[in-house]
Parts: C-alpha cells; structure tokens; sequence
C-alpha cells in the first residue's frame, strides 16, 4: 500500500488499498482498523471532486485538534481515488468498496474486544461538527473494549 506521510493525516492510494484488500479478500475498514482502543476515521475521496476539495483542509483542522485531544487513541485516514473523464473505473471501484455512493463519505471504525470491526459512523459531506461529535462517540467507544474484562 502506499502511503504518502508527512502530512497531517494519512493518505492511502485507493489502487494500491485495492491491491491489499484483493490480497486478503477483505472490507476496507478491517484493513484500515487495526488496534483495540483506538477510533479510526476515513475520509474517501476522489480526484477533481468539489465537495473533497472543499473539506480537505476542514478535515486537516479536525485531526490536529482530535489528535491533541486524544493522542494515540485516534488515527485519521484518507482513502483518496483518481479519476479522469476517460477512465472513471477506480473511483466507481472506489465507491463498491467503501458501500457509499458519493464523494466525500466519511467513516469511523473500531475493534471490539474479540477483534471484530465495527463502525459507529457514516456520512457524506456532513459538517466537521459532525464528525468531530461523532469521534468523541468513538472514541469513548474504543476505550471501552481496551479496558480489561471483569
């Protein structure tokens, strides 16, 4: 997979995503959700798209305040596809993966305490606001699972 880092929040190639996902016959959100405690948003987006382009930097905002707010608990992704008049097919691919049916949908995942993926989160194009109340869920969510069973 590649990742461009460097930058506020993780960005992920959507072909390249696509590569690992076939590899492992899996649902993008299990991929990209990895630890127990710790809330996972995804941004998908597409190349040329207003609404994408106009929440970028929104976006950006949002995970330098959440990550000071929740330090390792929180991880911000990307999933970013390509697009051209004459070649549409990985941003269509793009949409069939992620079961959403625009530009820019986010969505927040978690692990369970038995390794289950589970999202507690979807939209598309909502405000930051949204989102940021949304994460706030999350993450109380995430911390309950790390905590060890009585």
């Amino acid at each position: 997979m590649s990742i461009a880092e460097g930058m506020p929040v993780t960005v992920l190639n959507f072909a390249d995503l696509r590569k690992t996902l076939n590899e492992k016959n899996d649902e993008p959100l299990n991929t990209l959700v990895e630890k127990v405690g710790t809330a996972y948003v995804v941004a998908v987006t597409r190349e040329k798209c207003p609404g994408c382009e106009e929440q970028e930097p929104l976006f950006e905002k949002l995970e330098s305040r959440m990550k000071k707010k929740y330090a390792r608990q929180i991880e911000f992704f990307r999933v970013h596809a390509f697009f051209s008049q004459e070649q549409r097919e990985e941003a269509k691919q793009c949409l069939t993966a992620f079961r959403t049916v625009a530009f820019p949908t986010y969505v927040i995942g978690i692990k369970d305490d038995v390794g289950t993926c589970r999202e507690t989160y979807r939209s598309i194009e909502p405000p930051m606001k949204e989102i940021e109340r949304n994460v706030d869920i999350a993450v109380e969510l995430a911390t309950r699972f790390e905590s060890p069973k009585q």
